[in-house]
């Protein structure tokens, strides 16, 4: 199931149509809707969801963007395959750097507590247990020398 529609992803690309006779036409973009939900759900999947994530509906639209960015950004490459790199056009850059961001953020379990459906094995983290044991901080950029506390 993917999480979003055709005219998602029209809104991303709008100088861009899709129909039965563009490159990529209708259905190729329709495909490209398809893989990019499958990407998304293998990765939520390893978080610990359950898929495809039907509730609560503020992370299913919040997925649909993803869906849509990701979809987008295959269509704008496939509409220039003759390029060498398809992030040669800008207007792919934008989009792949947005859809790889929030694929990202998910690979991470970087699920806002407002989008979670609730139930998630994702650990919750902070920057403290990110960066490992206490020895792994950075050192503060200002010091107190202990002469100078007070008690």
């Amino acid at each position: 199931m993917s999480y979003c529609t055709l005219e998602d992803v029209q809104a991303l690309n709008p100088k861009r149509s899709y129909s039965s006779s563009t490159t990529p036409n209708a259905t190729q973009v329709n495909a490209l809707i398809d893989l990019v939900a499958v990407e998304i759900d293998s990765i939520l999947q390893a978080q610990g969801y359950t898929v495809p994530v039907t509730t609560p509906s503020n992370f299913v639209n919040a997925l649909k963007y993803v869906n849509a960015y990701g979809a987008a950004a295959l269509a704008e490459a496939g509409m220039f395959p003759e390029t060498t790199d398809p992030g040669q056009t800008a207007h792919w850059q934008m989009l792949n750097k947005k859809y790889e961001g929030w694929l990202e953020q998910l690979r991470k379990g970087e699920i806002p507590s407002s989008l979670s459906p609730g139930t998630s094995s994702a650990d919750v983290a902070s920057y403290y247990t990110q960066m490992g044991d206490k020895d792994d901080f950075p050192d503060p950029p200002f010091r107190m020398k202990s002469e100078d506390l007070e008690f």
